[in-house]
Formats: C-alpha cells, sequence, structure tokens
C-alpha cells in the first residue's frame, strides 16, 4: 500500500513539472518526447512516466502515435482561450443549477472563502501561491457538488488537471497584479448566488474565462521572463 501510496506522488510530481512545461512552452511546438528523456530529467522509473503519459493523453496534451512516437501538443494562447470558455459555460450552468435549488447549502463554499481571506495575509512565496490555487480549485469544485449534476461534475473533472495546473501558475502572481483578488472574487459569487442574482451569470463568466485569461497571459510572460534571466546569469557565471 505505501508502496502504491509513493509511486502515484511520484507520478503526480511528474505530472505537475510536465504540466507546467508544456504550458511555459518548455518544449517548443509539437515537439517529440521520449520516456527516458523524462524519466532522467525527474529521476524516476519509465513506468512512472508512463502512467504520467497516459494522463497528459487524456489533457489533450500528448499524442501518442500508432508507431509510439509520442508528440506534445502545441499550447498556443487559442488552446488556452478555448479552455476557458469551456470552463465558464460549465460554471455558469453550474450557478444556474444551484440558483434554482430551494435551499441550497453554502457553509462550504462560504468557508472557503473565509480560508482566502486567511492565505492572502500570507507572505508571497511559493506556499501562499500553492494554497491560493488549492483553494481556488476547492470553490470553483464545491459549485459544482451544489448543483448536483453527476453529467457536468464529470465534464468538470475532464479538464480539471489542465485547469489545476493554469491555476498554479497564475497564483504565482504579486496579488496586486491579479485582475481581481481572491477574496474579493469569489466572496462576490457567493453573495451573488446566494441571493439568487441573475447577474452572477455574467461574473462567472467573465471570472472563468476573461480574468483567468488575462492572469495567465501575464503570469506566462513574467515566469519565461524570470527564466530567461536565469539563463543569462548561469551564461555569466560560466563565462
Amino acid at each position: 500500500m505505501d508502496c502504491e501510496k509513493s509511486r502515484q506522488a511520484t507520478v503526480a510530481a511528474v505530472l505537475s513539472g510536465l504540466r507546467r512545461d508544456i504550458l511555459l512552452g518548455a518544449y517548443g511546438d509539437e515537439r517529440q518526447i521520449s520516456e527516458a528523456e523524462v524519466a532522467n530529467k525527474y529521476q524516476v522509473s519509465r513506468s512512472s512516466v508512463r502512467s504520467a503519459f497516459q494522463d497528459l493523453e487524456r489533457d489533450g496534451l500528448l499524442e501518442i502515435q500508432p508507431n509510439g512516437r509520442k508528440i506534445l501538443r502545441n499550447v498556443d494562447q487559442k488552446y488556452i482561450k478555448d479552455l476557458c470558455i469551456t470552463r465558464s459555460i460549465l460554471e455558469c450552468e453550474a450557478g444556474r443549477l444551484i440558483m434554482c435549488q430551494k435551499n441550497p447549502d453554502f457553509s462550504a463554499l462560504l468557508k472557503i472563502v473565509g480560508e482566502f481571506f486567511s492565505a492572502q495575509q500570507m507572505e508571497h512565496g511559493s506556499e501562499r501561491s500553492l494554497r491560493l490555487s488549492q483553494l481556488n480549485e476547492k470553490f470553483h469544485d464545491q459549485m459544482f457538488v451544489m448543483a448536483q449534476n453527476v453529467s457536468l461534475m464529470q465534464c468538470r473533472r475532464t479538464i480539471a488537471p489542465i485547469l489545476s495546473a493554469i491555476a498554479e501558475l497564475n497564483a504565482t502572481l504579486d496579488l496586486k497584479l491579479n485582475v481581481h483578488g481572491y477574496y474579493e472574487a469569489h466572496k462576490k459569487i457567493a453573495e451573488m448566488l446566494m441571493e439568487k442574482d441573475p447577474e452572477v451569470i455574467e461574473y462567472i463568466r467573465y471570472h472563468a474565462a476573461e480574468a483567468t485569461l488575462e492572469d495567465f497571459i501575464l503570469a506566462i510572460q513574467k515566469a519565461r521572463d524570470k527564466n530567461t534571466e536565469n539563463g543569462e546569469r548561469q551564461k555569466a557565471v560560466l563565462s
């Protein structure tokens, strides 16, 4: 049992790193990738990499061809925009279903809002970024739980892994740079849902699509600038 948990943790770590690298464009456009290459980079077994590749294929980020070649998908701005639009469609429907209920229980959603407030008080760094991204996914997952529609939840789960990777990148931004704050935005969604305000649907659409995309573009640019800066610094040290 412990060995299986350890293997799952290894696969999850490899997946997290690969998704981030793909989003950052570290592998270029439609580049071939091998199990041996990734196993060597992360110092893990090829069987763990094989499991990670299967998940990437389900994400739509990797194509495994009949001859066994593995080609990474070109993740451009259109891909991310389409993903954000799909997310917004699902979340708007979840919002509508919640408002159609007679007495929905908002206690779990409001608890997460309070946790956002506490997380934003943390010192800026990797720990706060991780906490904010986890709360972000937890909040939106809870909306689907409240919607009480199994098929809708399944659609959400299909795109959840890559959405989580995007959320992690967006959470690395200084809070002043986010299109809107985590606590403020999610508090507003919860309050509007509780009041059955029909305008919440448009706000969810904006929050899930436009704001997420704008934050992602900025986060990607800052991450790539940082990588370039680190690369130039390493060259300077070696020269």
